[in-house]
């Protein structure tokens, strides 16, 4: 992607240049009537974006959150419009499976927000089941649900289209660049300053994933999240592994699956979760190991029995990969995202608890009208910033909160 020079004024900037902040821009600057910057230290997309399993899912206990993913899909048709190639969308469906009284509760909360919100499920036997997920192992007491609108994508795609299209509509676009401080006037966000020079600007958006609230505390504000360690495994390529089939979503296990050419990625959201004090992160977390379970053994040991009850292949199948990262979650398991407490013209995207692909197109709409000062057309009242009133994003029982959030996480 060609860069330009960093300009000296913007209409809007963009700290961060992951997939959240690259939405932003395109939907920014695809109306044509305001300046924008983005600006990202390392290169685009390199940081959690790229690393994501990248579920597209609708089903949510809350419609509000359907909506946005449900945005998200109409910004991949888009963009494949705009760019003159469709991105490559796995749309094969998800399926979800339990034997609890919990996960079925939980499960039919997840059907009646989606239907709300005019997506569509299908109740299956067992048999019914097995014929989409050779691999699966189900009982016949399952309750299975199957949303077919689901889908997955390459998540570092999905983020260079935003930024292509941004770029096409007139952002600039600036990676290598650090962003090293916040000016504050009267109450009022008035710019930033970079290891490039100084940029004035009346709206700055951070967008900068684990290191948000480090970015923020120049301002005096704060994000109601922290960096959470999220990880998964892909297993060698198997023959009972279809190429293509639906993402299986196991609440019981606390694991999801979806398909990785012929091979299988899963992810498991151990008991305890781990959260790190942004302040203590890298610059660069490509290749960070976490100083607890580094290469993910404990945390695959621990799921492994629960897993097992429905993938029975992990006995003989050796895994090829693990991948481990940041998302960053709130004490809720819901995204934080808009205007800034008690400094006008700031806003954040982030905090979205492991669904920052899933709903990056929904986050990026409501972040650009918030922007240019217009009442958004998504409900995102119950995302605001300001919801758990004042907290200190450092102090580790907060982050105890976020991290027990994804635990308990049973969606995908």
């Amino acid at each position: 992607m060609t860069e330009r020079p960093l300009p000296r004024t913007a209409d809007v900037v963009i700290v961060g240049g992951g997939i959240l902040g690259l939405s932003v821009a395109w939907h920014l600057a695809r109306t044509g009537t305001v300046r924008v910057v983005v600006i990202e230290r390392q290169s685009l997309a390199s940081q959690a974006s790229s690393r994501a399993a990248a579920l597209l899912t609708l089903g949510r206990a809350d419609a509000r959150f359907t909506r946005l993913v449900q945005r998200t899909f109409v910004a991949i048709e888009e963009l494949g419009t705009i760019l003159g190639t469709p991105l490559p969308l796995h749309r094969y469906g998800s399926l979800s499976v339990t034997t609890t009284a919990e996960g079925r509760r939980g499960l039919q909360a997840l059907v009646d927000g989606a239907t709300r919100a005019g997506v569509s499920f299908e109740t299956l036997g067992a048999a019914d089941a097995r014929r989409l997920v050779p691999w699966l192992a189900v009982t016949k007491d399952a309750t299975c649900a199957f949303c077919p609108d689901d889908a997955f994508i390459d998540p570092y795609l999905l983020a260079s289209a935003y930024g292509t299209a941004a770029r096409r509509a007139g952002a600039t676009i600036v990676s290598g660049t650090a962003v090293t401080g916040l000016s504050v006037a009267s109450g009022g966000v008035s710019g930033v300053s970079t290891t490039a020079g100084t940029i004035a600007a009346p709206a700055v958006v951070i967008a900068a994933g684990a290191w948000s609230n480090v970015v923020a505390a120049a301002a005096g504000a704060s994000v109601p999240m922290a960096p959470v360690r999220s990880q998964y495994w892909i297993t060698m390529p198997d023959g009972r592994f279809p190429r293509q089939h639906p993402s299986v979503l196991l609440p019981d296990a606390r694991t999801y699956t979806r398909p990785e050419l012929g091979a299988l990625l899963f992810g498991i959201r151990e008991a305890n979760s781990v959260s790190l004090d942004p302040r203590h992160l890298p610059d660069d977390a490509s290749g960070y190991a976490f100083t607890d379970d580094p290469d993910g053994t404990a945390s695959l040991e621990e799921g492994l029995p629960a897993l097992r009850r429905y993938l029975p292949a992990l006995d003989d199948v050796g895994i090829r990969a693990y991948l481990t990262g940041f998302s960053t979650y709130t004490p809720d398991g819901l995204p934080a995202f808009g205007a800034a407490a008690g400094v006008s013209g700031l806003m954040f995207a982030g905090g979205c608890s492991g669904a920052g692909i899933a709903i990056s197109g929904g986050v990026g709409l409501a972040l650009a009208e918030l922007a240019l000062g217009r009442a958004p057309s998504l409900a995102i009242d119950p995302f605001r910033c300001d919801r758990f009133g004042a907290v200190d994003p450092f102090d580790p029982a907060f982050r105890a909160r976020c991290a027990a959030a994804r635990s308990n996480k049973r969606t995908g």
